[in-house]
């Protein structure tokens, strides 16, 4: 892996006691990238220089189970997207990771969101973590579902991004951070609640838009692009705006 770092938001979001929740994770390629993080600032503060993966492996192998163990937290909408997402971050180790399937997902977000916060801030019964049930994330990211067939005339179908980026804002994390196509800007069925709310919130602190989606995902093409954002709880005014075109 490869350490990236970006300043004051990489310290704050990948401290050695955050909390970072993947809502939708199918590979398990973004907590690696977290769980990575998080092991980097955890090794500073625990092992000496001198403790190198080549003379003390287990030492390091000690730390990176706790990041697992403590810091991270991922749900995922398949039981083969589980599979993949724990066999990435643990190998075949039996070291506990703190993954859930939801076979609804987006049901429960979308039509049981009370429940599903409730389950998200429930550390010792939900998440079997050494947390209270009011459990508070540092951070909430990832790719969410981008839509959903909807029974209509032809190929037909919803925007469902939306959904996960509106229930993160109310699980309450310091900061978000999603990848989903840009055309929430302008343009998508049922979307102008969420277009408003998003050009009005003073916690937007970034926008990133890709233009053609296969400059972010070389095989992708997806109409209108796509875009990232960081939401930041403690950001109270414009949006930094960056556009990547050809």
């Amino acid at each position: 892996p490869r350490f990236v770092d970006n300043g004051d938001v990489t310290h704050e979001v990948f401290a050695s006691d955050a909390r970072i929740l993947e809502i939708n994770s199918k590979s398990g390629l973004y907590p690696l990238y977290m769980a990575y993080s998080i092991y980097r600032t955890r090794l500073q503060e625990k092992l000496d220089e001198a403790d190198t993966m080549e003379n003390t492996p287990e030492r390091h192998l000690k730390v990176w189970d706790a990041v697992l163990c403590e810091n991270i937290f991922v749900l995922c909408k398949t039981q083969m997207a589980k599979s993949i997402t724990r066999r990435t971050l643990r190998g075949f180790r039996p070291v506990k990771v703190n993954t859930r399937y939801y076979e609804d997902l987006i049901n429960q977000i979308s039509h049981k969101t009370a429940k599903f916060i409730s389950q998200m801030k429930q550390g010792k019964n939900y998440w079997k973590a050494n947390e209270d049930n009011d459990m508070k994330f540092t951070a909430i990211v990832g790719n969410p579902p981008y839509q959903l067939m909807d029974g209509g005339a032809g190929v037909s179908a919803k925007p469902i991004y939306n959904v996960f980026v509106d229930v993160a804002k109310l699980i309450k994390p310091r900061a978000i951070s999603m990848i989903m196509p840009a055309k929430w800007y302008t343009d998508g069925k049922g979307l102008g609640e969420f277009r408003t709310n998003m050009l009005n919130d003073k916690r937007i602190a970034k926008l990133v838009d890709y233009e053609d989606s296969r400059d972010c995902f070389s095989n992708v093409d997806i109409a209108g692009g796509v875009c990232y954002f960081l939401w930041d709880n403690e950001h109270n005014g414009n949006c930094e705006f960056t556009s990547i075109c050809q």
